[in-house]
């Protein structure tokens, strides 16, 4: 389970390494006084996605945490 976990981590991480390249590639050749406000708002933006993603997994967490609990009282039972 553990390797599996990690292969997956690792596969998405060089997925989005790869795909980023291109677009530090694009901003490169010019200069615009709003592309400070465009960076403004993706990292606003980033920042919206990761305040709700953390209270999910975190509620995943403690759901799997009872989980293995409840099996294992189930365990003990039989």
């Amino acid at each position: 389970m553990l390797t599996s976990a990690a292969t997956r981590i690792t596969m998405i991480s060089s997925i989005l390494a790869t795909t980023a390249i291109p677009a530090f590639a694009a901003t490169e050749g010019r200069s615009n006084p709003t592309d400070l406000i465009v960076w403004g708002f993706i990292g606003f933006c980033a920042l919206i996605v990761i305040a709700q993603i953390t209270p999910q997994i975190r509620n995943l967490n403690k759901q799997s945490k009872s989980a293995a609990e409840e099996a294992k009282a189930v365990k003990q039972l039989l």
